[in-house]
């Protein structure tokens, strides 16, 4: 009896990969017009309204670009894996792969790769790329769009921000609580010279006014010795509200993985909670991960065997798995942000029950 011909794995490889690479190049230009599409009709009220010329609306969704890309990838590579084995099942090549004697995990074996080398260089763009570009939208935003000078440095650690009373020295911004902490300011004279400093330990915004836990004054005498004298905290930050300073923070998605775990550092150097900000850090490794995990979920439901299968069905296959996938993923992170579970299982969980999920279905089609 005859043995059966076995493919060479290179070419195979090769086959499998270029069928891929097509369909998710095509997959993700698709998707990032649809997105660059929908963001522009939501920003167009934002640029009329401050009469943004055409080059500073093409430069802040230029600058946003990198974000949507990272965003966009994960969906593409699942839409390319089910439309690409999806063809070949139509073609009936899946069905004479497998009846030669090739294993699922050999046919799945060089898209996981290319998967696992996606988000490897998904986490290396979101380290170097995505946090500079938006450090550059948000320039443009205030000072080309709003037509307003620069009010804020940011920095890795805390942010300047040039406010009614001086020059605010602000350690960390937090959204969820609408408190800013260690909050110092520097008031100046009209030649610029420093007159004196108040130091808030922190100031929680009510939606009306500003709750101000201890401040206290530091004056320099004469007699070059410094005064220390409480302030009372209705005197203080009566023209600043919280949108004021929420336009210059930097959201833990525009951080990358270092400054995010040094910023997280200093808060807990500080005595402030951050563990809110542990799952946004642990989501930095998780998600770039999703590319990888989702294609090990596609892969066997593509090569599940299916009659009369359509592109659109197959791409609706994709969209339900993606969004089950970021509802698990949400539901998870809600989770881990308000401490009814730890963040590390916040971040991961959605990817641990996808691959369990995949290696359940792989084991189904074998």
């Amino acid at each position: 009896m005859q043995r059966p011909r076995r493919i060479p794995v290179s070419v195979l490889s090769r086959y499998l990969l270029s069928e891929f690479w097509a369909t998710f190049r095509l997959v993700l230009l698709a998707f990032i017009g649809l997105y660059l599409i929908i963001d522009l009709f939501e920003r167009l009220s934002f640029f009329l309204k401050n009469d943004a010329t055409l080059g500073a609306a093409v430069r802040y969704l230029a600058f946003k670009l990198p974000l949507i890309v990272t965003q966009m990838v994960p969906p593409a590579v699942v839409a390319g894996m089910l439309v690409s084995l999806g063809q070949l099942g139509r073609r009936n090549e899946l069905t004479a792969l497998r009846a030669s004697g090739v294993s699922l995990y050999r046919i799945a074996r060089p898209l996981l790769i290319a998967a696992a080398t996606i988000s490897a260089l998904m986490l290396a763009w979101g380290e170097t790329v995505v946090p500079l570009s938006m450090r550059r939208q948000q320039e443009v935003s205030t000072i080309e769009i709003r037509k307003q000078a620069p009010r804020a440095l940011l920095g890795e650690k805390a942010t300047w921000y040039h406010g009614a009373e001086g020059f605010y020295h602000i350690d960390f911004i937090d959204r969820p609580r609408q408190t800013l902490y260690g909050l110092v300011v520097y008031h100046v004279d009209e030649q610029f010279r420093l007159t004196h400093t108040t130091e808030i330990d922190s100031a929680r915004w009510t939606g009306e006014r500003w709750e101000i836990g201890d401040a206290v004054e530091r004056r320099i005498t004469r007699q070059r010795e410094v005064l220390v004298v409480p302030v009372q905290g209705t005197l203080l930050l009566q023209q600043e509200k919280l949108e004021d300073f929420l336009e210059v923070f930097r959201e833990p998605e525009e951080l990358s993985y270092a400054m995010l775990s040094e910023r997280i550092d200093s808060m807990t150097r500080k005595g402030i909670d951050a563990s809110s900000y542990l799952v946004d850090l642990h989501l930095k490794l998780a998600v770039p991960f999703m590319s990888f995990v989702l294609a090990a979920l596609a892969i066997p439901i593509a090569a599940r065997p299916q009659r009369h299968t359509s592109v659109a069905l197959t791409i609706g296959v994709g969209i339900v798995v993606g969004f089950l996938y970021w509802l698990v993923l949400a539901f998870g992170v809600s989770l881990g942000h308000s401490g009814a579970i730890p963040p590390l299982v916040a971040a991961w969980a959605a990817n641990v029950i996808c691959l369990l999920g995949a290696v359940y279905l792989s084991l189904s089609v074998e």
